[in-house]
């Protein structure tokens, strides 16, 4: 059947599938040390740019490969965060069910903050997993990009978020979170930030796709003139010789026959 033919799209989508809930669970293993959490998301997000620009065959390969090269800087940025979320959580805690009595603007600026917080760690992994800067540089970067795409930040921020309400409202959450819960929505993220990329990058891909479109295919160009007269005269020079030649075998022949 041309269904489950190695070259047929539903094979194409079933190997994307398998794919990313393999991906799921790499990410989900190595974020269960809490302390590696940083670099498993990063590599997550390096590997799923890939599988969204089909450019990536190895999965657990460029996994590793990236979680290893992040390691370090990853680890840093996930702890700095970390720090940053429990303090934002502990003081809404603090604010609207401890009784602590704070002035609005106190209030609003904690909101402020807390956004600018949630736009930052969405895109702070991302950007860690396709450019090389320092920590503080990529966590600048982070906010700045955050902002300057709002709607993408909000986008993102619900995909990230989705998971964890399908769990709390559907039976079925936890045994599609164990499959797919990373990855799904870290995919629906990819299809977002990688045309982001492509504008810092200054990358039109539909003219790249275009471009490959073309080279994959055949065209015949048009001789220019001047060879199409010298082939012509080639091929006149060869005919006059085959001609000869079968003048003279001709004479030969009908010399035998005289004889």
């Amino acid at each position: 059947m041309k269904l489950f033919d190695l070259d047929s799209k539903f094979m194409h989508y079933a190997n994307k599938f398998a794919d990313l809930m393999g991906l799921n669970f790499l990410t989900l293993i190595c974020c269960l040390p809490i302390v590696t959490a940083g670099a498993s998301i990063t590599a997550m997000h390096r590997v799923l740019l890939g599988i969204y620009r089909d450019e990536e065959s190895y999965i657990t390969k460029s996994f590793f490969k990236s979680f290893k090269q992040n390691l370090k800087q990853s680890t840093a940025i996930w702890f700095i965060y970390l720090f940053l979320i429990t303090f934002a959580v502990t003081d809404f805690i603090l604010i609207y069910k401890g009784g602590i009595v704070m002035h609005a603007f106190f209030k609003y600026a904690l909101g402020f903050v807390a956004l600018l917080l949630a736009f930052s760690f969405v895109w702070v992994f991302v950007l860690q997993s396709r450019y090389e800067n320092k920590v503080f540089q990529t966590m600048k970067n982070s906010i700045i990009i955050g902002c300057s795409h709002f709607l993408y930040s909000v986008m993102m921020i619900i995909l990230g978020v989705a998971p964890v309400f399908l769990i709390m409202l559907w039976n079925m959450g936890i045994p599609f979170a164990l499959c797919f819960g990373f990855t799904i929505p870290g995919l629906l993220q990819a299809m977002l930030y990688s045309r982001v990329f492509d504008r810092i990058e200054g990358i039109d891909r539909k003219a790249l796709k275009a471009q490959q479109q073309e080279d994959d295919g055949w065209t015949v160009e048009e001789l220019p003139e001047e060879d199409v007269q010298t082939e012509n005269t080639e091929e006149t020079a060869i005919t006059e010789v085959a001609e000869a030649s079968v003048a003279t075998l001709d004479g030969q022949v009908a010399g035998e026959e005289e004889v």
